[in-house]
Protein backbone atom coordinates (compact mmCIF):
# COMPACT_ATOMS: atom_id res chain seq x y z
CA UNK A 1 0.00 0.00 0.00
CA UNK A 2 2.94 2.53 0.85
CA UNK A 3 4.23 2.01 -2.22
CA UNK A 4 1.04 3.49 -4.10
CA UNK A 5 1.20 6.36 -2.29
CA UNK A 6 1.95 9.35 -4.27
CA UNK A 7 2.37 12.86 -3.54
CA UNK A 8 -0.87 15.04 -4.49
CA UNK A 9 1.00 18.05 -6.87
CA UNK A 10 -1.79 20.67 -5.11
CA UNK A 11 -2.62 20.27 -2.08
CA UNK A 12 -3.60 22.21 1.05
CA UNK A 13 -0.34 22.53 2.20
CA UNK A 14 0.62 24.53 -1.49
CA UNK A 15 -2.64 26.52 -1.03
CA UNK A 16 -1.46 27.95 2.53
CA UNK A 17 2.41 28.03 1.64
CA UNK A 18 2.64 29.85 -1.26
CA UNK A 19 -1.20 31.04 -2.57
CA UNK A 20 -2.14 32.51 0.12
CA UNK A 21 0.83 34.70 1.03
CA UNK A 22 1.03 35.21 -2.73
CA UNK A 23 -2.35 36.74 -2.58
CA UNK A 24 -1.20 39.47 0.31
CA UNK A 25 1.31 40.48 -2.45
CA UNK A 26 -0.87 40.25 -5.34
CA UNK A 27 -3.06 42.63 -2.95
CA UNK A 28 -0.15 45.04 -2.93
CA UNK A 29 0.24 45.14 -6.49
CA UNK A 30 -3.21 45.73 -7.62
CA UNK A 31 -2.69 49.02 -5.72
CA UNK A 32 -0.03 49.89 -8.72
CA UNK A 33 -1.40 47.96 -11.77
CA UNK A 34 -4.89 48.68 -12.63
CA UNK A 35 -5.64 45.33 -14.65
CA UNK A 36 -4.58 43.50 -11.46
CA UNK A 37 -6.84 45.29 -9.41
CA UNK A 38 -9.55 44.62 -11.33
CA UNK A 39 -9.04 40.72 -11.24
CA UNK A 40 -8.95 41.29 -6.75
CA UNK A 41 -12.42 43.31 -7.38
CA UNK A 42 -13.58 40.74 -10.05
CA UNK A 43 -12.95 37.72 -7.81
CA UNK A 44 -14.59 39.76 -4.79
CA UNK A 45 -17.81 39.96 -6.79
CA UNK A 46 -20.09 36.83 -6.03
CA UNK A 47 -20.97 36.95 -9.31
CA UNK A 48 -17.30 36.54 -10.84
CA UNK A 49 -16.76 33.74 -13.52
CA UNK A 50 -14.14 30.70 -13.50
CA UNK A 51 -11.85 32.67 -15.38
CA UNK A 52 -11.32 35.73 -12.95
CA UNK A 53 -10.68 33.26 -10.05
CA UNK A 54 -8.42 31.39 -12.39
CA UNK A 55 -6.59 34.12 -12.81
CA UNK A 56 -6.46 35.42 -9.08
CA UNK A 57 -5.34 31.45 -8.29
CA UNK A 58 -2.57 31.44 -10.73
CA UNK A 59 -1.36 34.97 -10.34
CA UNK A 60 -1.37 34.29 -6.51
CA UNK A 61 0.36 30.99 -6.88
CA UNK A 62 2.77 32.73 -9.12
CA UNK A 63 3.54 35.80 -6.60
CA UNK A 64 3.89 33.23 -3.96
CA UNK A 65 6.58 30.91 -5.48
CA UNK A 66 8.35 34.85 -6.02
CA UNK A 67 8.14 35.35 -2.29
CA UNK A 68 9.23 31.97 -0.84
CA UNK A 69 12.50 32.61 -3.37
CA UNK A 70 12.56 35.63 -1.85
CA UNK A 71 12.32 34.52 1.86
CA UNK A 72 15.05 31.86 0.90
CA UNK A 73 17.20 34.70 0.79
CA UNK A 74 15.98 36.68 4.14
CA UNK A 75 14.86 34.06 6.27
CA UNK A 76 16.11 30.83 5.45
CA UNK A 77 19.68 32.28 5.16
CA UNK A 78 19.96 34.22 8.50
CA UNK A 79 18.41 30.66 9.95
CA UNK A 80 21.39 28.82 9.01
CA UNK A 81 23.59 31.48 10.41
CA UNK A 82 26.14 30.89 13.19
CA UNK A 83 25.27 33.14 16.31
CA UNK A 84 27.56 32.61 19.16
CA UNK A 85 28.66 29.16 17.76
CA UNK A 86 25.27 28.09 18.06
CA UNK A 87 22.79 27.94 14.63
CA UNK A 88 18.80 29.22 14.91
CA UNK A 89 17.73 25.71 13.40
CA UNK A 90 20.03 23.04 13.06
CA UNK A 91 20.66 22.34 9.27
CA UNK A 92 18.73 19.33 7.55
CA UNK A 93 20.62 16.25 7.16
CA UNK A 94 18.57 14.09 5.02
CA UNK A 95 20.31 10.94 3.38
CA UNK A 96 17.87 10.52 0.51
CA UNK A 97 19.85 6.69 0.42
CA UNK A 98 17.95 5.84 3.58
CA UNK A 99 14.48 6.87 2.37
CA UNK A 100 12.94 4.18 1.31
CA UNK A 101 8.76 3.73 -0.09
CA UNK A 102 7.74 2.57 3.68
CA UNK A 103 9.29 5.38 5.63
CA UNK A 104 8.54 8.24 2.34
CA UNK A 105 4.86 8.14 3.85
CA UNK A 106 6.17 9.45 7.07
CA UNK A 107 8.43 11.62 5.62
CA UNK A 108 5.81 13.63 3.81
CA UNK A 109 3.42 13.57 6.62
CA UNK A 110 6.47 15.18 8.88
CA UNK A 111 6.80 17.75 5.24
CA UNK A 112 3.17 18.16 5.49
CA UNK A 113 2.57 18.95 9.30
CA UNK A 114 5.65 21.03 10.11
CA UNK A 115 7.55 22.56 6.66
CA UNK A 116 4.67 23.46 5.14
CA UNK A 117 3.58 25.50 8.02
CA UNK A 118 7.34 27.38 8.22
CA UNK A 119 6.97 27.94 4.33
CA UNK A 120 3.41 29.41 5.18
CA UNK A 121 4.31 31.57 8.40
CA UNK A 122 7.84 33.06 6.93
CA UNK A 123 6.15 33.35 3.35
CA UNK A 124 3.82 35.50 5.34
CA UNK A 125 6.03 37.52 6.80
CA UNK A 126 7.89 38.15 3.92
CA UNK A 127 4.43 39.05 2.08
CA UNK A 128 2.89 41.32 4.46
CA UNK A 129 6.91 42.88 4.47
CA UNK A 130 6.08 43.44 0.79
CA UNK A 131 2.71 44.51 1.22
CA UNK A 132 3.54 47.10 3.48
CA UNK A 133 5.83 48.37 1.16
CA UNK A 134 3.65 48.41 -2.21
CA UNK A 135 0.70 50.48 0.04
CA UNK A 136 3.13 53.12 1.03
CA UNK A 137 4.58 53.91 -2.25
CA UNK A 138 1.05 53.46 -3.39
CA UNK A 139 -0.76 57.01 -4.55
CA UNK A 140 -3.04 57.02 -1.05
CA UNK A 141 -0.54 55.67 1.36
CA UNK A 142 -1.77 56.22 5.01
CA UNK A 143 -2.52 53.72 7.68
CA UNK A 144 -3.39 54.43 11.32
CA UNK A 145 -0.97 54.12 13.44
CA UNK A 146 -2.15 51.09 15.23
CA UNK A 147 -1.96 49.43 11.69
CA UNK A 148 2.22 49.84 11.70
CA UNK A 149 2.84 48.40 15.08
CA UNK A 150 0.14 45.31 14.04
CA UNK A 151 2.30 44.55 11.07
CA UNK A 152 5.41 44.89 12.98
CA UNK A 153 4.16 42.51 15.95
CA UNK A 154 2.47 40.41 13.33
CA UNK A 155 5.80 39.64 11.03
CA UNK A 156 8.15 39.00 14.43
CA UNK A 157 5.53 36.70 15.12
CA UNK A 158 5.51 34.97 12.25
CA UNK A 159 8.90 34.54 12.00
CA UNK A 160 9.08 32.76 15.75
CA UNK A 161 6.48 30.16 14.47
CA UNK A 162 8.37 30.11 11.05
CA UNK A 163 11.21 28.73 13.39
CA UNK A 164 9.55 26.80 15.44
CA UNK A 165 7.86 24.84 12.93
CA UNK A 166 11.59 24.69 10.86
CA UNK A 167 12.87 22.97 14.00
CA UNK A 168 10.04 20.74 14.46
CA UNK A 169 10.62 19.77 10.70
CA UNK A 170 14.43 19.20 11.05
CA UNK A 171 13.36 17.18 14.43
CA UNK A 172 10.77 15.00 13.35
CA UNK A 173 12.82 14.29 9.59
CA UNK A 174 16.01 13.17 11.78
CA UNK A 175 14.15 11.00 14.02
CA UNK A 176 12.53 9.18 11.08
CA UNK A 177 15.73 8.35 9.49
CA UNK A 178 17.65 7.43 12.82
CA UNK A 179 14.82 4.99 14.06
CA UNK A 180 16.11 3.39 10.30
Amino acid sequence: MATELKPSSLDFGVVIAFVAPGFIVLRGVSYHVATIAGWVNMAADKEQGVGVFLFVLLASLSAGLVVSGLRDLVVDAPFRWAFWGKQLVAPLELDWSKVTAENLAILIVVRDNHYRYYQFYSNTAVALVLWFLLHGLSPHPGLPRSMYAFLTVAVILLLWAAKRALSRYVEGVGQLLKSE
